[in-house]
């Protein structure tokens, strides 16, 4: 009478995967069903550029690796080459500077543990799409890749995730052959608010673009806390990016924010990510 069983289990066990994957997205079931530019993202402003990594004038305490753990997901870098090789650092190498590996061998490592998780990256780019695409070839990450047409609906996440297509790049950056489709030209894509000051008014990009990338750093060139602390705690914060969401009619898909362990930033995503507000807004 048991002669069945190991079948039963197996798809019993095989159901249970399927809607694991399909109920998880980005930590939450409510986002498995919006698509890509329908979900807000918490992001960090000079990511790489953390006390803890040994930068100075950080624009941040911890660095990518505790960000993804926090919940971050998405990366603003600006990438250098310097004699060949990809390097991060902000304005000026003397300040500290790593090279760009570190950082996608860290994002490599948490796509293959979190399954269910979509990482961005947003790059300022001094290197060129060759050199990226290396990097990102040495990092075995091109199999994660999304490609994406700037007229096409961006995909639901469950089917981001259901296609391992995880890993989304944007760079300000135009120069991709053909072959290169993945390399997103970020101005193509996606609008933004003027960035080192509080402000709801476009800067770069068409407004019609599907994706905004909403500044929320006061400072432009050096980070700090105590501004960070006062801008990224509520009740300002959510009543900031709430009235300038309704001014633009455009959810605010990449929250970009200074020290983004201080403050409420994670929990504005959230709530911006709630459906409730969703259909409030």
């Amino acid at each position: 009478m048991f002669k069945h069983l190991p079948f039963f289990i197996s798809l019993f066990l095989c159901f249970s995967t399927t809607a694991n994957v399909l109920s998880q997205c980005n930590g939450s079931d409510d986002l498995c069903n919006k698509r890509y530019n329908e979900v807000a993202y918490l992001t960090t402003h000079n990511s790489f550029n953390s006390s803890q990594d040994s930068f100075l004038f950080p624009n941040h305490n911890t660095n990518i690796e505790a960000q993804l753990n926090f919940g971050v997901r998405a990366f603003m870098i600006d990438v250098y080459n310097v004699n060949g090789e990809s390097v991060v650092y902000h304005g000026y190498s003397f300040l500290g500077s790593k090279p760009l590996s570190i950082y996608l061998d860290t994002i490599k490592d948490f796509l293959e543990t979190n399954p269910n998780e979509i990482i961005t990256l947003i790059l300022e780019c001094y290197t060129t799409a060759n050199a990226i695409e290396r990097d990102l070839n040495n990092a075995e990450l091109t199999n994660y890749l999304h490609t994406q047409d700037s007229i096409s609906n961006w995909p639901k996440l469950k089917d981001l995730i259901n296609s391992n297509k995880r890993l989304v790049v944007f760079s300000d950056k135009s120069d991709a052959t053909q072959k290169q489709d993945w390399y997103h030209y970020v101005w193509d894509f996606a609008v933004e608010n003027k960035y080192g000051e509080i402000n709801c008014e476009y800067n770069r990009g068409n407004p019609s673009n599907k994706l905004f990338i909403f500044n929320h750093f006061v400072t432009s060139n050096i980070g700090s806390f105590t501004k960070a602390k006062r801008v990224n705690s509520n009740p300002y914060f959510f009543n900031y990016i709430k009235k300038c969401q309704l001014l633009k009619n455009k959810l605010p898909n990449f929250i970009t924010v200074d020290f983004y362990e201080t403050g409420d930033a994670l929990d504005v995503v959230k709530q911006f990510n709630s459906q409730s507000l969703l259909v409030e807004l």
